[in-house]
């Protein structure tokens, strides 16, 4: 349907000078026609003609990095006061570190090699327990993850330097840095002519040649000094929407000012009903009457002149002067509205971060099984591109990097002679993350059932979603069939009930 509106003044005008033109010279009149038709098809889209309603709507645009460096500093404090101060912004944070790292990622090498394989996944395991993964021994690698996780949603991005440390059993070690941390001389242009753009050094194509980074320290008395560390060296793990963005910029960016409304918002219906259950009492005094003994009319003027603002205290029990009477602004339907206008706001913030409501604030009370489990499944495709993301630009190369620095450091007497000219033949592996969690356990195992009978699926595919290692669970599965067996146990069939139905209720058989 084509918006309707009414023609503006100078529309009408250009209409009638036409028809006026037309009866004179019509051959001028048609080529003016054909001209304002060839100026409508450039304007094809009814939303883009700057009509009376959008007026005002004339958006800035550019380049990526143009747009986002003169708001990147205040968007990145406003996100992280949220962070320190918001409930609402708290819960999107947990909802992604809980389902995209939870318990972490393991590790599965998928050589032909058993020993080989058992070698570096034992090696890995020791790698990643804390003190031995990060500079500064405070975190363990799923700890790490999580950070990466949070930093990329407040500040837009995080920085891990590849760190030698000869003192180390195993000598590679991370160093965590804040997107902060890059700072510019205020050179342009580096020594070799290359673009230098908020604080990174890039080639013609936008490639990170270099960054300058403040010297990490905890002393917040001196000034960090800035080096020039290597593109090699760092994992710039940012989120970018654009090419031509060269920096970070926070996602909650565009959700800054309704976070802050809806916080804004909950403080002053809060403030509203503590004054309603407070139980105040005020005593007027006749308006005329005369100063009393001890208290001369000097002191009752002084007090009149004394304005300050005074705080109701439950229980509380206040005198005014004669002639005083007490006033209330109170603002009608703050309380019944805010159910709705919360419950809006959670879902317009949620959408812009791709999640649903019930993901977000853990609040099922409005969904049964269809739409809780469609919810999750379209949530779950959001977690699991941002672990994708983590195995594809950090995990893959961290281990890499880990395997590496052992085996030059003799940490692997049983590794292949020709390991280093052949790494990634035998750094064949799989990164599993956290599983896609039940809703209701016995349809799920019974869809499995079904579609695994059909051939719609396979064992890996199904301990994949449960984030294990389907050749590792059907191994410990026959241990088990034997030990049973051996002991003259018997494991009971179960018959395959229906689940809950969409109420809760349980159907029969």
């Amino acid at each position: 349907m084509q918006r309707q509106r009414n023609p503006t003044a100078l529309e009408r005008l250009s209409v009638g000078i036409d028809r006026v033109i037309g009866v004179f010279a019509p051959g001028w009149a048609a080529r003016r026609a054909m001209n304002r038709l060839n100026m409508r098809l450039t304007s094809a889209y009814e939303s883009v003609p700057t009509w009376r309603n959008s007026s005002d709507w004339l958006p800035t645009d550019g380049k990526g990095e143009a747009i986002n460096a003169p708001s990147r500093d205040l968007a990145r404090s406003k996100a992280r006061h949220l962070e320190r101060n918001s409930e609402l912004v708290n819960s999107i944070l947990n909802a992604f570190e809980r389902n995209v790292v939870g318990k972490g990622f393991n590790l599965q090498v998928r050589t032909d090699d058993a020993d080989w394989n058992n070698e570096v996944e034992n090696l890995w395991a020791e790698w990643c327990r804390p003190g031995n993964c990060d500079v500064t021994g405070r975190f363990c690698m799923t700890e790490i993850l999580k950070l990466i996780v949070r930093r990329r949603i407040v500040d837009g991005g995080i920085l891990a330097l590849r760190v030698t440390d000869k003192s180390s059993t195993i000598p590679y070690r991370l160093q965590l840095m804040e997107v902060d941390n890059i700072r510019g001389d205020g050179s342009i242009k580096s020594a070799a002519g290359n673009p230098i753009i908020g604080g990174i050094e890039v080639n013609e194509y936008g490639r990170p040649l270099s960054y300058f980074l403040e010297k990490a320290t905890v002393d917040i008395t001196s000034t960090p000094e800035v080096e020039k560390v290597p593109a090699e060296r760092v994992f710039y793990l940012a989120d970018k929407t654009r090419p031509s963005e060269v920096r970070e910029i926070t996602p909650l960016v565009r959700a800054l000012d309704e976070i802050r409304d809806l916080e804004e918002f909950f403080n002053a219906v809060s403030f509203k009903q503590k004054i309603n259950a407070a139980v105040a009492v005020f005593i007027t005094t006749q308006k005329d009457a005369a100063a009393s003994i001890g208290r001369s009319i000097m002191q009752q003027q002084q007090a009149k002149d004394n304005k300050t603002n005074q705080r109701i205290d439950a229980g509380s029990i206040k005198y005014l002067d004669p002639g005083q009477d007490v006033k209330t602004l109170v603002p009608a339907g703050q309380s019944s509205e805010l159910a709705d206008f919360n419950l809006s706001i959670n879902r317009r913030i949620g959408a812009g971060h791709n999640l649903s409501y019930e993901m977000m604030t853990r609040d099922v009370s409005m969904v049964n099984y269809s739409s809780a489990r469609q919810n999750l499944l379209e949530d779950w495709k959001v977690f699991e591109g941002e672990q994708q993301f983590i195995i594809e630009h950090f995990l893959n190369f961290v281990l890499e990097d880990v395997v590496t620095a052992a085996y030059l450091a003799g940490r692997l007497p049983h590794a292949p002679k020709d390991f280093m000219a052949n790494r990634q033949k035998y750094l064949k592996h799989e990164f599993i993350g956290q599983g896609l969690p039940w809703i209701d356990p016995l349809k799920e195992a019974q869809a499995n059932q079904v579609m695994l009978a059909t051939g719609q699926i396979t064992l890996k595919d199904i301990y994949a979603k449960k984030g294990k290692d389907w050749e590792e669970e059907i191994n410990q599965l026959a241990v088990e069939l034997e030990k049973t067996k051996e002991l003259g146990l018997v494991r009971e069939a179960l018959d395959t009930a229906k689940g809950d139905d969409d109420d809760g209720k349980s159907k029969g058989k």
